[in-house]
């Protein structure tokens, strides 16, 4: 993905931070928790969970054979979000190390074009080296431990995977949260495009995307 199309992506998602379903079935699960419901929904005045719809969209402009790489996907927002645009010849990665996507159903696991890995650790480099090819990822979302060490650590071991226009999204990039250090990541990484969008997209912790 190119920066002029990053851009457009970004900025028509903050005019509309709200998924515009495809496949509301999807919702048939989370519906029912009025707590999880609201953060995809995101039924907020303030911003709090915008990036759900940025990773909706960005998906859905992404090349057809795009691999999407999901590192961390807890209750599985993420994955429904993602799932809900994926093209006929996109591939989804998720990964975890502990087994909780309460709110993904069965239509989304038996999916060939998804694959929930929830026994990966994101920094295992032997398993990376035999799951993806070099150079094959074009969006990537870093969710894991929210410390500047972890973050570093997934940065280095996922980069030489990453295709040189794979856009990059990491969470929780304020500096105020206390124990989550990954403003330092934000700060330092040295790519020419780099948007702060938290005000709209995760004003509680923060949000960046990122692209070469």
């Amino acid at each position: 993905m190119n920066n002029t199309s990053l851009k457009k992506i970004i900025s028509e998602t903050q005019n509309n931070p709200h998924i515009e379903w495809n496949d509301k079935s999807l919702l048939d699960i989370i519906n029912s928790n009025s707590v999880f419901s609201g953060y995809i929904h995101n039924n907020f005045s303030d911003g709090f969970a915008g990036y759900f719809a940025l990773l909706h969209n960005l998906t859905s402009n992404l090349d057809n054979d795009s691999t999407i790489v999901e590192l961390g996907n807890r209750e599985g927002l993420g994955i429904l979000s993602i799932y809900d645009s994926l093209k006929e010849n996109q591939t989804l990665y998720t990964l975890d190390i502990i087994d909780d996507v309460r709110f993904v159903g069965d239509k989304v696991k038996n999916d060939s074009r998804v694959h929930i890995l929830n026994d990966f650790n994101s920094l295992d480099s032997d398993r990376i080296e035999k799951t993806f090819e070099k150079k094959s990822i074009s969006m990537i979302f870093l969710d894991t431990i929210h410390t500047y060490e972890q973050a570093s650590k997934e940065f280095d071991l996922w980069e030489p995977y990453m295709k040189d226009d794979c856009v990059m999204l990491v969470d929780d990039i304020r500096d105020y949260m206390p124990g989550r250090t990954k403003w330092r990541f934000h700060t330092e990484l040295n790519y020419r495009h780099k948007y702060d969008v938290t005000e709209w997209a995760h004003s509680d912790t923060g949000f960046g995307v990122y692209l070469k």
